[in-house]
């Protein structure tokens, strides 16, 4: 079966990315840009950062994206991507999270077994 990754959480993931994972950029462009409100040179150094940090955050995702669709040799990853590019998303990972947690057995109630 191929995977599908949802589009959706594609462009979610990008923006994600944007903000927080290329944070570096992002702070200083929105800055260059606002400034650039008086100073124009300022404003076309601030789209060209933002320009860069949206392209890499793009780049980024389509590598995750790839990961994602590919098969692996971990069992349990595949489990989870098929669950993540299933129509239900979200929340079908949520419920395979779920299982696992339900199925593996509680450190500290084994713990209090044994005193």
């Amino acid at each position: 079966m191929e995977r599908e990754y949802p589009q959706k959480m594609f462009w979610l993931f990008v923006l994600t990315n944007f903000l927080f994972h290329f944070f570096y950029l992002s702070v200083p462009g929105i800055i260059l840009c606002i400034v650039g409100i008086w100073i124009k040179t300022c404003l076309y150094i601030g789209c060209a950062v933002l320009g860069l940090n949206l392209i890499l955050s793009i780049v980024e995702q389509s590598r995750i994206r790839n990961a994602a669709v590919s098969h692996s040799e971990n069992p349990e990853f595949n489990e989870l991507m098929d669950a993540f590019c299933s129509p239900d998303g979200l929340q079908a990972v949520g419920k395979v999270l779920d299982e696992k947690i339900k199925s593996t057995p509680d450190d500290e109630s084994e713990k209090g077994k044994d005193q």
